[in-house]
């Protein structure tokens, strides 16, 4: 063996055990040896990411990031653009100009240009006004209505109506910092269009595991508020800083059934107090609400549903009804909450649970497998759409139709002005308590957890329940 050759051996031995060691330190710190990865899990995945999915919750968090809406509203008053280099409206709100900014982009071979620009306002436009015109303006692009439309901002200002280019029948691409690059069943990763210095280069959305410490301990665990838990770890909750927030978010119970009876019954004689801590076992803070419109929406107002319970054993005794919930190893609370309403009403409760994923992929099937099913209703800005779409289409929640409701709707759809928005959106909510369509459970008082190693952690309105990775540094 030459010298070089000992001198070799001898310094391998140290610098393998430097080796292990800090290979060590990685796994117990529970860090991830790539910071610039985000990783967020979710409870049902979508299996694709379009604009159309923008009033559900795991794909809007999704399009935060890798879709932009022409204009963006802190308040509801006041309109700016991230995509625009300007952009300007007459006095009466009749006529827009938009001129987009060459930098926004979809991918490096698909800038937003004017003729793309044009191409999007025409299609959405449609869906807003009957009544219009597009055309090219030079650079930019003019829209003109017949009437003052002011509430076309806030019809601009939202994910739905976001540009989107379709890249497969899986992914479409926006103008957001971020854009798809895998999605499957159990994951969608997210990557960071431009490079950029101590910010987070890749988003890994996960669906969450049957045991939640599993998720919790991923190394690249940046944001698991989208999961429930009993408890956090302390070696994770030390690399975590803790928010207080009440988000616009509603849990009620959508009855499905066809058979208004035995809605009615639901309705008034369902113990909302124990179905929720059944169905919702780790929750630990519950803040009552009469309808499916949480604090924070005009419209809303506080206290429980009015229930009065009169279930005549003779008309609907031996009928047999299926709770669809996601399994949260909550069977025994189900089924003892079950047995409670079996002996109040004579209605046999049957529980089917399911994943998270399972149960959004039946959610607009109908004939749906079962009778009723709890939701969670969540927004970023406090718009009505959200709360009572899925009421009104034929690919909704429910397995009968509601055409005054859906008129109800429709009206709502044209309204701009605020007020009369929120009068029509109240009397929605009457007319869905008249029919027993949903149950409201209550309003979401919750902890957010994002990591402490976050510079510049600003909470703001909508921060906490969707937040925007592209603008975080660590």
């Amino acid at each position: 063996m030459t010298l070089s050759a000992v001198k070799s051996s001898k310094l391998a031995i140290p610098l393998v055990l430097l080796a292990l060691l800090l290979v060590a330190a990685v796994a117990l710190s529970g860090r991830s040896s790539d910071p610039k990865v985000w990783g967020v899990v979710v409870s049902g995945l979508p299996d694709r990411v379009t604009t159309a999915l923008a009033d559900e919750d795991v794909p809007l968090y999704i399009l935060k990031q890798t879709h932009e809406p022409l204009l963006r509203s802190d308040d509801g008053q006041n309109y700016y653009s991230k995509v625009l280099i300007s952009w300007r409206r007459n006095a009466d709100s009749s006529e827009y100009l938009f001129c987009p900014d060459p930098e926004a982009e979809f991918d490096e071979k698909h800038p937003l240009t004017p003729e793309i620009l044009r191409e999007h306002l025409e299609k959405i436009t449609a869906r807003f006004s009957g009544v219009y015109s597009v055309g090219a303006g030079g650079e930019c692009v003019k829209v003109k209505f017949g009437t003052g439309r002011k509430g076309y901002m806030q019809f601009l200002s939202m994910y739905e109506n976001a540009p989107t280019l379709k890249l497969t029948d899986l992914i479409e691409l926006g103008l957001g910092k971020y854009r798809v690059s895998e999605i499957d069943r159990e994951r969608i990763r997210l990557d960071k269009k431009r490079p950029c210095r101590n910010c987070y280069e890749k988003i890994v959305v996960y669906e969450s595991a049957r045991d939640y410490l599993s998720d919790l301990q991923r190394p690249d665990i940046a944001d698991f508020n989208r999961i429930v838990w009993r408890e956090i770890p302390e070696e994770v909750l030390s690399r975590f800083k803790v928010f207080d927030n009440i988000p616009l978010k509603s849990f009620g119970l959508v009855l499905v059934s066809s058979d208004k009876d035995v809605r009615r019954i639901v309705y008034n004689c369902m113990d909302i107090a124990q179905l929720r801590r059944a169905v919702y076992p780790h929750a630990k803070r519950f803040n009552d609400i009469s309808s499916i419109l949480p604090a924070g929406v005009p419209g809303a107002r506080p206290g429980s549903p009015a229930q009065e319970c009169r279930a005549d054993k003779k008309i609907v005794g031996g009928k047999r009804i299926v709770l669809a919930a996601v399994d949260r190893n909550n069977r025994a609370q189900l089924q003892s909450m079950a047995a409670d309403f079996f002996e109040k009403t004579g209605i046999k409760m049957d529980v089917h649970l399911y994943s998270a994923g399972d149960l959004v992929r039946v959610l607009f099937d109908r004939p749906h497998p079962y009778d009723m099913v709890p939701i969670v209703y969540s927004v970023v800005q406090p718009e009505y759409e959200t709360f009572f779409k899925d009421f009104c289409v034929k690919d909704g929640f429910l397995d009968y139709d509601l055409p005054r409701i859906a008129e109800l709707r429709s009206r709502l759809l044209r309204v701009e002005d605020e007020r009369q928005k929120t009068e029509i959106a109240v009397e929605i909510t009457k007319a869905l308590a008249e029919e027993y369509v949903v149950l409201p459970l209550f309003q979401e008082v919750k902890e957010f957890y994002y990591p402490a190693e976050i510079r510049n952690l600003v909470i703001g309105k909508g921060f906490t329940e969707y937040p925007e990775i592209a603008d975080f540094r660590w």
